[in-house]
Parts: structure tokens; sequence; C-alpha cells
């Protein structure tokens, strides 16, 4: 999978998340939207593990604070 795919799947998963649009060139964080809470941040992180087939480890989830971060990550899994 290439960075442009894991890219526009990370955003349509985290508009559902945030329920907003996201642009696929936007840098969201968790700071930065107020319906990411902690909640919302489980949900994200099933989904994604759910989608790409990846496991976040304990120390990882919380530490996934933006889409560019969730991004290079997944891009890194997958790379393997």
């Amino acid at each position: 999978m290439t960075r442009s795919q894991i890219q526009v799947a990370v955003v349509e998963l985290l508009s559902i998340t945030v329920g907003r649009p996201i642009a696929p060139s936007e840098s969201v964080t968790r700071d930065s939207e107020p319906s990411w809470d902690s909640l919302k941040h489980i949900e994200l992180i099933l989904m994604l593990e759910e989608h790409f087939g990846v496991r976040f480890s304990e120390e990882e989830i919380p530490a996934l604070r933006n889409s560019n971060e969730i991004i290079d990550i997944i891009e890194e899994r997958s790379a393997t």
C-alpha cells in the first residue's frame, strides 16, 4: 500500500471519527479537534487496526496524536 493510499484511508476514518470532512492535505491533531476525545480516540484506533490489519501497543495508542503520526506508523508497518 502506498503512502497516498494510506493517507486517503486515514483521512476517511478520521472524518468519520471527528464528524466532519477532512481534506487529504490537512493535518489534524487531537488538540485541534474538540470532538476527538478519549472515547473517539479508541474508536479511531479500533477502526485503523481493523482497516489496515495492524495492532497498536498500549504505549503507542496515546502517542498517536495527529494524522501524520498515524500515517507514518501505518506506512512503516505496511513496509514490513
